[in-house]
């Protein structure tokens, strides 16, 4: 992983993608970009763009946890499943507290599978933000 933007881009190691690899889906290196806002609630962002949030990465990586649990089940799989869905709980009443909202969950059972607000991605907002 290469830091490109301190907080919100990243470009990520690709395996199976080397320069002249016969692989069909050879590529190029993967970006990870967060979404940076500028304002007086982002201190020091001198700029701003779209990107996803922390939230929608845990919802990949849970769902990508479960599917290799599916392929070779294991203790560890379920372990790292339960803790992705209890850090995604933890981003989301962070969410909703600094928003002054009530969050209308206490379980993080399926929590990745919660609607989302299409304007700020967090749970339970309604729309009601920005």
């Amino acid at each position: 992983m290469k830091v490109i933007d301190p907080g919100h881009m990243y470009q990520l190691e690709d395996l199976d993608s080397e320069v002249g690899s016969s692989l069909s889906y050879a590529r190029k290196p993967t970006y990870l970009e967060f979404v940076k806002r500028m304002g007086p609630q982002y201190p020091g962002n001198t700029s701003a763009h779209a990107g996803t949030n922390m939230q929608e990465v845990l919802r990949a990586l849970i769902d990508r946890a479960g599917y290799l649990n599916s392929q070779i089940p294991c203790a560890e799989t379920e372990a790292v499943i339960h803790h992705l869905r209890s850090s995604l709980l933890l981003l989301e009443l962070r969410a909703a507290r600094r928003h002054g909202r009530v969050l209308p969950i206490h379980s993080y059972e399926d929590i990745e599978i919660m609607s989302t607000c299409a304007k700020c991605g967090h749970i339970g907002c309604g729309g009601s933000c920005h």
